[in-house]
């Protein structure tokens, strides 16, 4: 069984850590907190109402996942767009420090490795006066068990290292790796990453069909805008694209 008991210890800058054997949804439970300009981190075991994308469902068995959100605030100021591609650098970086040098980004928000999901990324964000307080959620498959059942093909920590950190540190590493890249996109913006996205762009030059109100087209993906959005070649015209329901493989 994870211990989560240290958690706040093995982490920089300074933060407020709650950890859980069972609850509904981290991010539920951070973004039901009064506003706090200090970083706040929700863990546990095992998720009963785990959220993906669009309201979608995320899937995870007890003390088989790293499963925690992230409350970090940031000016009012700043413009967000982008921020899931950045919080998905962060955790590929921090896979690589664990030598798994072949992970991808599938914009906007899953990691892939050997075209399998490793982990999703979920962000929420609210207003709170001069400053936007983002709740940013994750999920990681760590030790799935093999009578898993997901729709979307996936795959799990063990499955690519022999010998995977305990769990523990694992979900430190990814935290440290994820908040030095919110500092980092804070003083730069998107910008500044631009390039390291390019580099494990899961999607750059496939083949997709996309939907343009209700219009079915198809086109090649290539890459992403200074605004984080999706650009997609059809009939010799970018497109941009704001959401990943409107784009499918083929």
């Amino acid at each position: 069984m994870a211990n989560y008991s240290n958690l706040a210890a093995q982490i920089t800058p300074e933060v407020e850590c709650f950890a859980f054997d069972t609850i509904a949804s981290t991010n539920d439970y951070l973004s039901a907190l009064d506003f706090s300009k200090t970083t706040q981190i929700c863990i546990t075991s095992e998720q009963t109402q785990g959220k993906g994308q669009y309201e979608r469902s995320w899937l995870s068995q007890k003390d088989a996942s790293v499963l925690l959100s992230i409350r970090h605030v940031f000016s009012v100021d700043l413009s967000l767009n982008g921020l899931s591609l950045v919080i998905g650098l962060g955790v590929v970086s921090a896979l690589r420090a664990l030598g798994i040098s072949q992970a991808k980004l599938k914009w906007p928000n899953d990691v892939f490795v050997d075209q399998k999901k490793l982990a999703g990324i979920l962000i929420e964000n609210t207003l709170q006066g001069q400053y936007q307080s983002v709740v940013i959620g994750l999920g990681l498959n760590y030790d799935l068990k093999q009578n898993f059942e997901c729709d979307t093909p996936w795959i799990d920590l063990a499955s690519i290292i022999q010998r995977p950190p305990a769990i523990e540190d694992l979900a430190a590493l990814l935290i440290n790796h994820i908040l030095k890249n919110c500092q980092l996109f804070a003083t730069h913006g998107l910008a500044y990453f631009l390039a390291s996205w390019q580099s494990v762009d899961y999607l750059k030059d496939k083949r997709i069909e996309l939907d343009i109100n209700n219009q079915k087209l198809i086109g090649v993906v290539k890459g992403i805008n200074s605004q984080g959005m999706l650009m997609v070649e059809v009939n010799g015209q970018l497109i941009e694209v704001c959401s990943s329901k409107q784009i499918q493989l083929i």
